[in-house]
């Protein structure tokens, strides 16, 4: 039997005569890899945004939210009519859920509804009344100036923070100092003490992302503001009237976050009964939730890329195959000069695993190369895993094991006196 170097050294000097077959034969093999690699790297990526921004909103959070109710068809009988509108959660909701069991505290936030102004077009930016425990409760980051002081509260002051979408969409590029600026906002005019930066991207329900708020001490909201909203429709002048926008409520024992979850939306049912003009949603479930569900989009996006390595094992063993029938006079040679079946086997699968592993290291700098323009191109994020790069060498690996054996054992099995006088 020959030695196993020596195998190596064979099957490497007959690869290399072949260049041109044996780079068409493993382009099967970094393809899939590559795709493999690609594929979970971008699911990968999907899943932690995902999850970053649920997590942000808090897992030890119950978050219950104002939402306007359904129409009910109701037609107006002036066209002159002003109309009260009013839902939503109030002040009577804040105390009976502050005093729940397992309830910690409760950040109330309020939307203004005031038009937030560029020149003379109108934004979609919106003017929001926070308490002062936002800042920790949504985890956003201070990226200029300060957050509220409680003398600002207090006081009423009238000093606002904005988020970094405000900035660039409100003032100039070149204007990077604007803390000290002051935005008016319909009659009122605030200072801004401090920019924030929502890093997750997280989108509270009603009201989206902080990073469009201008925020002010919900005292001042309530002083300058009370809980209406006046705005024309039309001929006629309509009022909304709305206590508060939302309530995050951060409880004590997130073991029991599901119970009281329960006595929360079994409460608003009974206070709420005439109509259905609240929310609830609860990050640590909706996270649970998603986890699932991205697990199995790993899954299948790893069987869909999977699919791509059997195609090129296929390939491998049929163009293998061809390279038996066509070198079968070197292996009657070979037999005839003494080497035995195994000699022959081995060498085939040797050539074979050296291809598909080749081709899996190609692959995976392969799959680099295609996350990395992913993510430039497109801001997706991608991560890539040790067990994801593992998994892929070792299923090259194995695809050469498995596709050549077939084609190894037929090249053990030539007759070296039919192969050499048909020769």
């Amino acid at each position: 039997m020959m030695l196993v170097r020596d195998l190596f050294r064979l099957s490497l000097h007959n690869l290399l005569l072949h260049k041109v077959r044996s780079t068409l034969t493993s382009l099967g093999v970094i393809f899939g890899v590559g795709s493999v690699i690609a594929m979970l790297a971008i699911s990968e990526g999907a899943k932690r945004s995902a999850l970053a921004q649920i997590e942000a909103m808090g897992v030890d959070k119950i978050i219950v939210f104002s939402k306007r109710p359904p129409v009910d068809g109701k037609s107006e009988s002036s066209n002159n009519a002003s109309v009260m509108e009013r839902y939503g959660l109030s002040d009577r909701d804040l105390g009976n859920i502050a005093k729940m069991d397992n309830v910690e505290r409760i950040t109330s936030v309020f939307d203004a509804r005031k038009k937030v102004l560029k020149g003379t077009q109108r934004t979609d930016l919106k003017l929001i009344g926070c308490d002062y425990e936002l800042l920790q409760d949504s985890q956003v980051q201070i990226e200029k100036g300060r957050w509220f002081s409680p003398a600002d509260f207090k006081n009423n002051a009238n000093v606002c923070v904005i988020g970094k979408n405000v900035k660039r969409r409100l003032f100039s590029i070149g204007n990077t100092n604007i803390v000290g600026s002051v935005i008016r906002i319909e009659d009122a005019v605030f200072r801004i003490i401090g920019i924030i930066d929502n890093r997750y991207g997280t989108q509270y329900p009603e009201i989206g992302n902080q990073n469009d708020m201008i925020l002010i001490p919900i005292t001042t909201a309530r002083a300058l503001y009370k809980d209406y909203t006046f705005y024309r429709e039309g001929q006629n002048f309509k009022i909304t009237r709305i206590e508060y926008d939302l309530f995050l409520i951060k409880v004590a024992d997130t073991s029991y976050i599901e119970n009281t979850a329960k006595r929360v939306t079994g409460y608003l049912e009974k206070a709420h009964s005439d109509t259905k003009d609240w929310g609830v949603l609860v990050p640590l479930e909706l996270l649970m939730r998603l986890e699932q569900t991205q697990n199995i989009f790993t899954i299948v996006m790893g069987s869909i890329a999977g699919i791509s390595l059997v195609v090129g094992g296929i390939g491998i063993m049929n163009i293998m195959l061809a390279s038996v029938y066509e070198r079968r006079k070197e292996i009657g040679t070979r037999r005839a000069l003494g080497a035995q079946k195994s000699d022959i086997l081995l060498q085939f699968l040797i050539e074979t695993v050296f291809l598909t592993s080749l081709g899996g290291v190609t692959g995976i700098m392969l799959g680099f190369g295609i996350g990395w323009a992913i993510t430039y191109y497109t801001e997706m994020p991608t991560i890539y895993s040790a067990w994801s790069i593992a998994l892929a060498l070792v299923i090259s690996t194995l695809t050469g094991v498995i596709f050549g054996t077939y084609p190894a054992y037929k090249a053990a099995q030539q007759n070296p006196i039919t192969v050499l006088r048909a020769e």
